[in-house]
């Protein structure tokens, strides 16, 4: 008796499982891609409402964070006080807010008096380089002072200024209305999320946001101010006019990875160029402030991170790019915060895990237990 193939077509279940999974497959691909494309369509044409709804969130992490530092100056002898120092720090940030505003506002008053001056130092400069390197041509010179329009930066500059404050203003309302509402967070989440497993898991991923947030707010805060001062330093003894608008520049710009460090080191330096025309202000400020930004990023700001948020350096590059694309600058200055919230998000979800894996920094991303949860009161409403 001869074997003979089985032509019966018993592999039909097979192929037919293989042809159902590749479906399955493609149709689950599609239909990621498409909610990818109504996400990246809803946040370029909601942009308006969003961003400032992310820089109040940012805004009301910090302020919790201020006033969890107000109430460790007097909780041994007066209590928490949660209220007074939820005020306070409110308080504290309008008036600090105020005063920056006042001091932005009238050092860039006294650059924008200056501009003819600028073009002179400008064309000093401009000459000595010609002279040094053999080359002089006026039409050269010329276009490269039609080029660089002072005016126009200096209006730009104001605009830019101006939309800043007019977004502040919203900021502050949605401030506002989140540390009225946030006391009923935690009864609010009990009436929506019924199963109390549940409920206590996601209690504790929105724990372990508030938690790094905050802790890089805050880290941030301070290590901008400490490069902002020391900043400051150099550009008083360099004699730089309007020091203090640059040195807050340097504050805000400090919030962006990288890039940030590198333009609050450019731009003062650049100035220098127009305020003094001669490359040695130049060249001292360049090496000076970037030295503050090296030693405070690379030795400094590790040492104070109790917390990182253990973000692989390329996905924080990457971040900034996509979502300076999608937001422009708002979106450079929230590209961390928000890729940071996305990495969480992505642990404690089996399927999307192993993202979470490739975006971080050390290779791990446990997911949230609710044993594991810390106490969050101010976000979570408690206390």
């Amino acid at each position: 008796m001869t074997d003979t193939p089985d032509l019966s077509g018993e592999a039909g279940p097979t192929a037919g499982t293989e042809n159902g999974l590749t479906s399955s497959y493609l149709a689950g691909a599609f239909f990621v891609s498409a909610l990818l494309v109504i996400a990246v369509v809803a946040l370029v044409y909601g942009s308006g409402i969003l961003v400032p709804l992310a820089v109040a969130l940012l805004f009301w992490f910090f302020l919790n964070a201020l006033a969890r530092f107000f109430e460790r100056l007097w909780q041994r002898r007066f209590g928490r006080l949660r209220p007074l120092s939820l005020t306070l720090a409110f308080l504290t940030m309008v008036a600090a807010t105020l005063v920056v505003a006042d001091a932005v506002v009238s050092n860039i008053a006294q650059i924008s008096t200056r501009t003819d001056d600028f073009q002179r130092s400008l064309s000093i400069l401009v000459d000595r380089i010609a002279g040094l390197t053999g080359v002089s041509n006026d039409e050269v010179v010329n276009t490269a002072l039609g080029y660089l329009n002072i005016d126009r930066l200096l209006s730009a500059i104001v605009t830019g200024m101006t939309g800043f404050a007019s977004n502040i203003g919203v900021v502050f309302v949605y401030v506002i209305f989140m540390l009225v509402e946030q006391r009923y967070f935690g009864i609010k989440l009990k009436a929506v999320v019924k199963d109390s497993d549940r409920r206590a898991r996601l209690q504790a991923i929105l724990d372990r946001v508030a938690r790094d947030i905050q802790s890089y707010l805050w880290t941030m805060f301070l290590v901008s101010l400490a490069t902002a001062v020391l900043s400051y330093a150099v550009m008083y003894f360099v004699g730089l006019d309007s020091a203090v608008f640059w040195a807050f520049l340097i504050f805000v710009l400090n919030f962006i990875p990288t890039i940030g460090s590198i333009l609050g080191t450019a731009i003062p330096a650049l100035y220098a160029l127009l305020q003094f025309g001669d490359i040695k202000p130049f060249l001292v400020l360049l090496v000076a402030i970037g030295l503050v930004q090296f030693v405070i990023g690379n030795i400094v700001q590790p040492r104070m991170a109790a917390q990182t948020l253990n973000l692989s350096q390329f996905v924080v590059i990457l971040s900034l790019f996509v979502w300076g694309a999608i937001w422009g600058i708002g979106g450079l200055f929230l590209a961390v915060p928000l890729t940071a919230v996305m990495m969480i998000i992505f642990s404690n979800v089996p399927q999307t895990r192993p993202v979470a894996i490739l975006m971080s920094e050390e290779g791990r991303a446990e997911a949230e237990t609710p044993a594991a949860a810390p106490d969050a009161g101010s976000v979570s409403g408690k206390g």
